[in-house]
């Protein structure tokens, strides 16, 4: 069962987490987005292996717009459980899931799949096998994934920028 995060999974979003070495929305992250309004609840999308209310989800899909978006402009986050075979199939079912969501509420476009990863991790087997599962999913589903190498830490002054790159 697929199905938009409610303020009652808050708990369950927060403590699902991913050990993956790409980006992800973390409980800290999630709050502060939320608060901002760049991340919603209805742009929360949680995976459950069965219809029970009280079961903890085994997916997350996190979507992301700015403060006035009418609808999410990028997927940020994909978790699936590790306990679970083939990550990209339960990936690609919640992204589908919600794109008919936003589609049927009037979104004119696809929003992108973005990962982000430490480009000094390149080539990494585990950073290659996190990526090849989402990007299977972003496949199956009809998106578009996008790699953002993310750049070292700057002075708060300088905003962090990222640059984009085919891996």
């Amino acid at each position: 069962m697929f199905r938009v995060s409610q303020r009652t999974d808050d708990q369950s979003v927060l403590n699902l987490s991913s050990r993956d070495p790409v980006s992800w929305v973390d409980s800290v992250e999630y709050g502060f987005e939320l608060a901002a309004g760049r991340i919603r609840r209805e742009w929360t999308w949680l995976a459950f292996v069965d219809d029970d209310p009280a079961a903890s989800p085994v997916a997350r899909a996190v979507w992301w717009g700015p403060v006035a978006s009418v609808h999410p402009v990028e997927l940020r986050c994909l978790i699936v459980a590790p306990s679970l075979p083939h990550p990209e199939l339960w990936g690609a079912a919640i992204i589908r899931s919600a794109h008919r969501s936003f589609a049927a509420a009037g979104a004119l476009f696809v929003p992108e799949f973005v990962v982000a990863v430490d480009p000094a991790r390149r080539g990494d087997p585990a950073v290659e096998r996190a990526i090849a599962w989402r990007r299977e999913a972003a496949r199956q589903s009809g998106a578009t994934l996008v790699i953002r190498e993310l750049q070292p830490a700057q002075p708060a002054a300088r905003p962090a920028r990222a640059s984009f790159a085919t891996w």
